[in-house]
């Protein structure tokens, strides 16, 4: 009897056997379980905090761009105040190669020349939208450059035709006679210039410079969702009104007050003195440095090594500091 007894004790497992293998079993698992959850949760904890500051990256990287080239002492900048900014972006630029007879238009050299020269540029490659403004380069009646200036004008109409400006040097060859050259028909609130019998001055010469630029708005807007993002909007000047905001990037905290703002900027001079939002003409033209600073927060974040694993929101913040390039 004894050794048949022993055979069956090694075949077999006996139910206290069992029972402590369920039970460590049950033990091991908890355990792996508890890792995988804390590693879950870290991850997405992770994850919300790095979706946050690529945004706050967006908004101090998207917004110097456009803010670097701006010159205040030119009228650039149109409004401030400390959750938004208007003002004149460059949508596009060229060079004057012919002004047509009556003074109400000039021609600019076709987009792609045969020799690989860039003299026009559209911004996004479509032509400006009515309304925008033309800055063309008044050379004046004087010797010196003292009484130079950057004739405003208003663009009426964008057309095309391959007929203009085939006669000026400099401004394409053989290879480009049959391409459309851009004619920009102008308007001004101004008097007509006795000369040319219309807005363009007698003084705006053949490879004058041109710039072209539109109004718009960077601002903090809160959407349905209640939330609040960086959004941006063109000025309809037909409507006397901004269009419909696009988003940017967010969202970001909601603006609550000036000194807690998700979305702030504030504005000195050269000498450090900052300037009020909401400022009028003479002090925004003294604006040299814009200072933007854009603060979000995540959803709750519970895990170790993050905010010693307290569940809260994450919150962080990011600033720039741009100089306005074109203060002369």
């Amino acid at each position: 009897m004894r050794p048949r007894a022993v055979r069956a004790r090694r075949g077999g497992m006996t139910l206290i056997e069992i029972m402590i293998s369920l039970v460590l079993v049950g033990i091991i698992s908890g355990v792996i379980m508890r890792v995988n959850e804390r590693q879950q949760r870290f991850y997405t904890g992770v994850n919300q905090i790095m979706g946050q500051r690529g945004q706050l990256r967006q908004a101090t990287s998207v917004l110097p761009i456009d803010l670097r080239s701006l010159s205040s002492v030119g009228n650039d900048i149109l409004a401030v105040t400390d959750s938004s900014i208007d003002f004149r972006v460059n949508v596009g630029s060229g060079v004057v190669c012919e002004k047509l007879v009556g003074g109400k238009e000039v021609v600019l050299p076709p987009l792609d020349l045969d020799n690989g020269q860039t003299l026009t540029t559209w911004f996004g490659g479509s032509a400006p939208p009515s309304g925008s403004t033309v800055w063309i380069y008044n050379d004046s009646s004087q010797a010196g450059n003292e009484e130079d200036i950057w004739q405003k004008l208003t663009l009426k109409d964008v057309h095309l035709d391959s007929s203009k400006c085939l006669t000026s040097v400099g401004f394409g060859s053989a290879a480009d006679l049959g391409k459309n050259r851009i004619t920009l028909e102008l308007t001004s609130t101004e008097p007509n210039d006795p000369v040319t019998g219309g807005p363009v001055s007698q003084y705006i010469r053949v490879g004058a410079p041109v710039r072209i630029t539109k109004r718009v708005r960077y601002a903090l807007v809160k959407r349905a969702d209640g939330k609040s993002y960086l959004a941006f909007a063109d000025y309809d000047k037909d409507a006397a009104d901004f269009k419909d905001f696009d988003l940017v990037s967010g969202p970001y905290d909601p603006r609550t007050s000036t000194s807690a703002t998700g979305l702030g900027f504030r504005y000195y001079d050269v000498d450090r003195v900052e300037i009020a939002p909401n400022a009028d003409d003479a002090n925004r033209a003294r604006i040299a440095r814009i200072d933007l600073i854009a603060r979000a927060r995540t959803g709750v974040v519970r895990a170790a090594g993050i905010q010693n694993g307290v569940a809260r929101q994450y919150q962080d913040s990011l600033a720039a500091t741009v100089m306005l390039r074109n203060r002369r």
